[in-house]
């Protein structure tokens, strides 16, 4: 009887537990067309289940009965939550319409805390860069898509090579961490020029954090935090475009691009794909000969995959090349070493990153592990010649003896110049309730530099190591406040050889830093949200950073040499934001008041310029004094329905030294002359963006936007013998631009989009270039481009 009541058991114990499961299932669409990959998730106390929808719309969830607080969500769409109660042995069919959601209010963001997590309930404020913004303002890449973001400022500091940088709320980009997927594998070689390497196509949007984030992703993160996250594969999907752009002189600029993406039907499985080719031809602005924007080609090509081996597992690859030439200056049909200024660079770049997440059943517990690494390979030249051909010994041999010093002069300024950078880390988060999170890593990376210029006899050989843990945690201790804590602790080896003009030593730190962030975050009401933080930052002195770029005076490079007593910059960074967030209906509204203040103690500034053989030599040193800046950005996000999206913004800040600092000084003691200023250089004390877009009908778009930029004190070199500088204070400049799309739907599926538009619609760009071979050629400020016609066309499949 025993057996018999056992064996009964055994066999009805699965169908009494099943009995007291119950099934939700039904179809997800938007506008009418079923949505693959939506997220659909149960959460009941600490319980999580979850799927994601098929390439039909459709899904299913087994769940044991009770009362569950259900979401829907996907990339680009309003988030649905509603309450539910399941019955034992239920079977409930429900089917949701998503609705676009244009200011991207409700989807995630991951850089804040490296943890995913819904925008408007970041305790850390984070502005995108979306697809839209990239569209809409015609941005071929990275660098003009990042002026579209408060606090933000991208320029071009170089009129030879085309060297942009980043600044975030005022400071240098050398102050910003930029991440690729999270890892920081944007090398200080890539950087130099990366900016405009990294194009639009290869993006799903960009992350900004401002404000100190050391304690997340390490040294550098001072000013800021970019996160650039490319495109993964979301459903099936083929596009090919071409966009041709003409400056206001013609000088042409043709870009081609591509991109193609397939996930498998149960979205366990995707691939995408895309290209990217560029050719630009140089301008010059003022008809000396000279450009002011370089010559570019740029082919860069990469692919995006992940794949679900176990329901709550993924796996991720990234990889990516970029192939660039670039070439400035004068004569460009001759060889650089003959022309009478050239800056050109040949950068290859290989990139790739591979990462394992692990989820628990209840998603309570989450482990990851990842490697990343980039190797970019530099040849480049920085100089200047004769100015005409030199090709035969009877050419050579009919030169002046100074000719012919200057010719040898010229040949031995081709460098070469690689880097390796490789990360691998761990990390672990676990939730203890849906009011305490912790979250814990360790990441170690390395950073190998080898720049030599045999003719100069100069050379740099370079390997850092950085080991960094960190910790933080997320508390609720009430419903209405979210406290973030962290910190790290990084230990920086630093070891390099230095060889420069004679003088042959080894350059061998080692640091340790431990850095704290902490962030309140209170809500005043559902919609409005106030938010505090206090976080710390540092930069290591490093042999070689941002001064991978050279320039160029009279034909000669000028290169940049630490100090033996460098110490590292560190800084206190506060913010304070005010969040207005409202959702009615077809309205959306975002809107942020921030207040922010960064202090930097031994800050890095470069002094002095002397001649050394055929080198103008710099020394980087530590400021004396305190480097404060403080400012407010203001964000404003509206979408009036389908048809109307308005974003803008405005920095106003003061970025200054506590004393003045010397940027020029002669040493003639009958005629003394000092230039200095407390100011930082190329800041401006206000700038701002907008952009506006139209759909009157559906496949009708028009978007009007424009970058203001204030007036700034610009250092110029106005005596090459001398290398005397003066202050320049530049004007206001306001770069507006059009742009109008439409859209033929040719049959099922293929759309055909014909854009045009113009960019700088009143030629608000620098009217005071220096001119001839002795230009300073870091004299340049303002808009990137001069008035630019543009039109194209790109043909999808979907």
């Amino acid at each position: 009887m025993r057996t018999i009541i056992y064996y009964s058991l055994f066999f009805l114990f699965p169908m009494l537990a099943a009995a007291q499961q119950a099934t939700l299932k039904g179809k997800i669409t938007a506008e009418g067309k079923p949505v693959l990959g939506a997220d659909v998730i149960l959460r009941k106390a600490s319980e999580v289940k979850g799927t994601s929808s098929k390439n039909t719309g459709e899904y299913i969830v087994k769940v044991p009965a009770g009362d569950y607080k259900l979401s829907i969500s996907s990339v680009g769409f309003k988030t649905i939550n509603q309450s539910l109660s399941l019955s034992p042995g239920e079977e409930q069919t429900l089917n949701f319409s998503l609705q676009r959601d244009l200011l991207e209010i409700d989807q995630v963001v991951v850089t804040a805390t490296r943890n995913i997590i819904p925008q408007y309930k970041s305790p850390v404020v984070v502005s995108k860069v979306t697809g839209h913004i990239f569209e809409t303002t015609q941005s071929l890449s990275l660098a003009e898509g990042l002026n579209f973001t408060p606090g933000l400022r991208t320029e071009t500091n170089c009129q030879n090579c085309g060297f942009n940088q980043l600044r975030i709320n005022g400071l240098e980009g050398s102050y910003s961490q930029i991440l690729v997927n999270g890892r920081p594998v944007f090398s200080s070689l890539a950087g130099v020029y990366g900016l405009e390497m990294i194009p639009a196509n290869m993006i799903d949007r960009v992350e900004v954090v401002r404000g100190a984030g050391s304690v997340l992703y390490g040294g550098n993160a001072i000013g800021g935090t970019v996160n650039i996250l490319t495109k993964d594969p979301t459903k099936n999907t083929f596009s090919l475009g071409n966009s041709l752009s003409l400056l206001k002189d013609g000088s042409p600029d043709n870009t081609l691009f591509t991109n193609a993406s397939v996930v498998s039907e149960d979205f366990d499985k995707g691939l995408t794909l895309f290209a990217y080719q560029r050719n630009r031809k140089p301008y010059d602005a003022n008809g000396d000969g000279f450009s002011e924007i370089t010559k570019l080609h740029n082919t860069t090509f990469g692919a995006d995959a992940f794949w679900n081996p176990a329901e709550n597992s993924k796996i991720k690859l990234n990889l990516n090349s970029i192939n660039e030439f670039r070439r400035g200056g004068n004569k460009f049909d001759l060889l650089p070493h003959q022309s009478e200024i050239t800056e050109q660079l040949r950068h290859r770049i290989l990139a790739g990153d591979l990462s394992f997440e692990r989820f628990s059943d209840d998603l309570a517990h989450k482990f990851s592990i990842y490697t990343s690494a980039q190797y970019t390979d530099r040849n480049g030249y920085y100089g200047g010649g004769l100015g005409y051909a030199v090709n035969s010994q009877d050419d050579f041999d009919a030169l002046e003896n100074g000719d012919k010093e200057e010719y040898f002069k010229a040949l031995a300024k081709y460098g070469h110049t690689t880097e390796l950078v490789g990360v691998g880390g761990v990390q672990y988060a676990y939730t203890f309730s849906p009011e305490l999170n912790l979250s814990l890593g360790s990441e170690y990376k390395y950073d190998k530099v080898n720049d030599d210029y045999v003719g100069q006899n100069r050379s740099v050989d370079q390997a850092v190591r950085i080991f960094g843990n960190y910790l933080q945690v997320e508390w609720n201790p009430f419903k209405r406040l979210t406290l973030l804590g962290g910190s790290r602790y990084d230990y920086v080896d630093i070891k390099g050889h230095y060889l420069f003009s004679g003088a042959n030593e080894d350059t061998n730190k080692q640091i340790s830093k431990f850095v704290p962030r902490l962030t309140v975050m209170y809500d005043l009401t559902e919609t409005l949200k106030l938010r505090g933080s206090f976080a710390q930052g540092y930069r290591a002195p490093q042999a070689f950073d941002e001064e991978l770029h050279a320039d160029v005076l009279d034909g000669n490079p000028i290169f940049v040499e630490l100090d033996r007593d460098l110490k590292s910059e560190t800084s206190n960074s506060y913010t304070a934001s005010l969040n207005y967030t409202q959702r009615e209906g077809n309205t959306q509204a975002n809107l942020i008041l921030e207040g922010f203040f960064t202090q930097i103690n031994n800050s890095f500034i470069n002094q002095g310029l002397t001649d050394i053989g055929n080198i103008k030599h710099k020394i980087k040193t530590n400021a004396s004094d305190l480097l404060n800046i403080m400012g407010a950005n203001i964000e404003a996000n509206f979408a009036f329905g389908s048809k109307w999206v308005w974003q803008t913004g405005f920095t106003y800040q003061q970025s200054r030294f506590s004393q003045a600092q010397t940027i020029w000084e002669n040493e003639d003691d009958t005629n003394p002359k000092k230039v200095t200023s407390d100011r930082v250089m190329r800041s401006p004390d206000f700038y701002g963006y907008t952009t506006l877009s139209y759909n009157p009908i559906a496949p009708l778009k028009l978007s009007y936007n424009g970058v203001l930029t204030g007036a700034m004190d610009v250092p110029h070199i106005i005596d090459v013998e001398t290398e005397e500088k003066i202050l320049v204070k530049s004007p206001n400049f306001y770069e507006q631009n059009l742009r109008a799309a439409y859209t033929f739907d040719l049959k099922e599926h293929y759309h055909l989009e014909v854009f045009a538009g113009v960019k700088n619609i009143f030629n608000q760009y620098q009217k005071d270039f220096d001119m001839g071979k002795k230009r300073d050629s870091d004299y340049i400020y303002g808009p990137q481009h001069p008035r630019t016609f543009f039109l194209g066309l790109t043909l999808s499949l979907d």
